[in-house]
């Protein structure tokens, strides 16, 4: 295995070190409250098993070797939606072989330095500078909002680009689902507050389906409803579709609405009934160029995956270490 595989391996030990430093999930949860302490050491162990040896070596028989390192700079913008989603990108770079400058997000700029700098350690050729401003760079990989993707991709239309909308993901049900798959989408839709791209914020659901087993399925996740941030989501959206007289279901943190939107905002979840799965599967591929994931018996993505994606699993489909490796 290449020299810098073997470093990533290394890397899921290291960061036991990290995991293991309270003054650092403190810092964390300071500085950014949606980060509370469970899910940000779930992210981090979320990328430890990411980073095990089978993974790498499945990694190695997909792509080969990884090239020899070049003089290239890549600019590496970072979402801070959820803890350690940047990280995606950093590590893509440092196996194609790239020199990187990377702008973490305010909101992720404690948990993620710590990682990069857990990495610098195991390998001092590693060239990771973080930057204020990407400035003089042969390429640049960027997540954030679909506006904030259109500025980026006149700004630096001159240098290859790879830039990440605002996506979201959905769950097909059959209504054959059992106990341990529901409890698994309840992961899929509450990990995290919801806050991702691979989070599940609406459902296909046959007309006969029982939401009541829904709720019940989702009783474990109610102390989100104690959280400040969500909470006041929560309460605001409540008010607001009671005034409208928007009707809702709802069990004390989540409100359940029927609605095609996609994304909604944080607290509600979104659903659709359908006739027969060849409906389902029409109003996905209609809007698939909103989806990151679908989660689902025979899906894409089975019960409770959606927030543990494997190395492979790439934004948008789209193959960021194969893009890198073909410009350098």
């Amino acid at each position: 295995m290449d020299s810098r595989l073997q470093t990533l391996e290394k890397l899921a030990k290291a960061l036991e070190a990290v995991h293991a430093d309270e003054a650092l999930w403190v810092q964390v949860k300071a500085k950014n409250p949606w980060f509370t302490p469970a899910f940000a050491q779930r992210a981090l162990r979320t990328w430890q098993h990411a980073l095990r040896p089978e993974a790498l070596a499945m990694w190695a028989s997909r792509y080969g070797s990884p090239p020899k390192a070049g003089g290239k700079v890549v600019g590496i913008l970072c979402a801070g939606n959820l803890p350690l989603v940047g990280l995606h990108d950093l590590l893509m770079a440092y196996v194609a072989g790239w020199t990187i400058h990377y702008k973490p997000s305010s909101d992720d700029d404690v948990l993620l330095p710590a990682v990069v700098e857990c990495l610098q350690s195991l390998d001092p050729q590693a060239s990771f500078v973080r930057v204020e401003r990407l400035l003089h760079i042969d390429a640049l990989l960027a997540t954030g909002s679909t506006n904030t993707m259109r500025y980026f991709a006149h700004y630096f239309q001159h240098i290859p680009h790879l830039l990440r909308g605002s996506r979201t993901s959905v769950a097909l049900l059959t209504g054959s689902e059992t106990e341990a798959d529901l409890a698994g989408l309840a992961e899929d839709i509450f990990l995290y507050f919801g806050r991702g791209c691979r989070s599940v914020t609406h459902l296909l659901l046959p007309e006969t389906f029982d939401v009541q087993r829904l709720f019940a399925s989702w009783l474990p996740w109610g102390e989100l409803g104690q959280h400040a941030k969500y909470g006041s989501n929560y309460d605001y959206h409540r008010a607001l579709f009671m005034l409208n007289r928007e009707p809702f279901l709802e069990n004390h943190f989540v409100l359940l609405r029927e609605d095609p939107a996609l994304k909604p905002p944080v607290g509600v979840l979104h659903y659709q009934r359908y006739g027969d799965l060849t409906q389902a599967q029409a109003r996905l591929k209609a809007v698939e160029s909103e989806i990151q994931t679908v989660v689902g018996k025979d899906q894409v993505t089975g019960f409770g995956a959606g927030q543990s994606p494997e190395l492979w699993d790439f934004a948008d489909q789209v193959d960021t270490y194969q893009f890198l490796v073909d410009l350098n």
